[in-house]
């Protein structure tokens, strides 16, 4: 029974250790990420995904508004243009606005 007790608190020692380093290795690679945005900043580089194209935009809002097909729909019409989620943001603004003035 002594021999059972005493393999626990080695392996409890062992993933003890390796539970630090990975932490340590977690803590090392989000300095190095958070160095290369601020160098990346400082020589002016976008740090952001481009705007959507204002074609686009304006197709997603035409269709929320005009229509009553879901977000997953107009997604789709979209071919694949705008993720899910900016088709449902653009969606959810265009129906929620008053129409536009003709």
């Amino acid at each position: 029974m002594g021999a059972a007790w005493g393999r626990a608190a080695q392996s409890r020692a062992v993933f003890t250790i390796i539970s630090a380093m990975a932490e340590l290795e977690a803590s090392l690679i989000s300095e190095r990420v958070t160095a290369g945005m601020r160098a990346a900043e400082a020589q002016g580089k976008p740090l952001r995904r481009p705007a959507k194209p204002p074609r686009v935009i304006q197709e997603i809002e035409v269709l929320a508004r005009s229509t009553s097909l879901s977000i997953r729909q107009i997604q789709k019409m979209s071919a694949g243009r705008a993720s899910r989620g900016i088709v449902g943001e653009i969606t959810k603004r265009a129906r929620a606005a008053p129409p536009p003035a003709l």
